[in-house]
């Protein structure tokens, strides 16, 4: 629980066992809309940061195209840091919002008498989220918990995904990432089935040379270096085109082919 959410907590509950007046209540509620509107401000201006230093990052990007592969997948990356942190803070601002329309409301006034019961059926504002209406939503849902770190939520929605959409254009990404929430658990032989899966289902998709290269480095960190050759020769075999082309050919310079 959040220092505001405790604050909101404590209010609720004084009011209710009635010992709190109301000028207590007001003053208490106006010190915590305070602080809401000054955290809103500052991740405003956070993320008017990003995403100016999101652009700047595109621009290099386009000067980078027809140069440097290796350069090019890094910036790809941090640009794909930038908004999933943008993408975070504007959740988080969107939280603030919520948290400022309860506390527009009285907890007083909200609750009734001191010591009266919620009415039937009602529900907390802030902690409500809406289910997933349409493919991009529920495989977006699935990319928040993921960079969470909850593997677990983030695969079963994944699955709902991959179960409803298996011919959508994101089911590729759906199942990288299925294998990637895997990698991060350090469970290296379902992440090896995920990303094998990948390739038996979407071959031709761009996650398939990607889902080749992973493949090749968990080899190499648990020392298959003969199997990690092999998935790095597929990668220059089979993706001459592919942005993890030039990374696994190095590799294999690197383990001599």
């Amino acid at each position: 629980m959040t220092a505001h959410s405790a604050v909101l907590l404590g209010a609720v509950t004084l009011a209710l066992v009635g010992c709190a007046t109301k000028s207590d209540m007001a003053e208490l509620r106006n010190t915590v809309t305070g602080e809401f509107e000054a955290e809103r401000t500052q991740r405003e201006a956070l993320i008017a940061e990003i995403q100016e230093l999101r652009a700047v990052l595109l621009d290099s990007l386009n000067v980078q195209q027809r140069r440097d592969i290796t350069g090019r997948v890094d910036l790809q990356r941090q640009i794909q840091d930038l908004n999933t942190n943008l993408a975070q803070l504007i959740e988080l601002t969107g939280q603030t919002q919520r948290n400022l329309a309860l506390m527009s409301v009285s907890p007083v006034d909200s609750a009734g008498a001191p010591g009266a019961r919620p009415q039937a059926g009602a529900t907390d504002p802030v902690a409500v989220t809406a289910a997933p209406g349409d493919p991009q939503d529920l495989y977006e849902a699935a990319l928040r918990q993921f960079r969470r770190g909850s593997y677990g939520t983030a695969r079963e929605a994944l699955d709902q995904f991959l179960a409803e959409y298996p011919n959508h254009e994101l089911a590729p990404d759906a199942q990288y990432f299925r294998a990637e929430s895997y990698a991060e658990e350090g469970n290296a032989d379902m992440a090896l089935n995920e990303y094998a899966r990948v390739l038996e289902l979407y071959p031709n998709s761009r996650r398939a040379p990607t889902a080749l290269y992973k493949s090749g480095l968990l080899e190499l960190r648990r020392g298959n270096v003969d199997d990690a050759r092999t998935f790095f020769n597929r990668v220059v075999q089979g993706f001459p085109d592919s942005d993890e082309f030039e990374l696994a050919r190095r590799e294999l310079e690197r383990l001599g082919r």
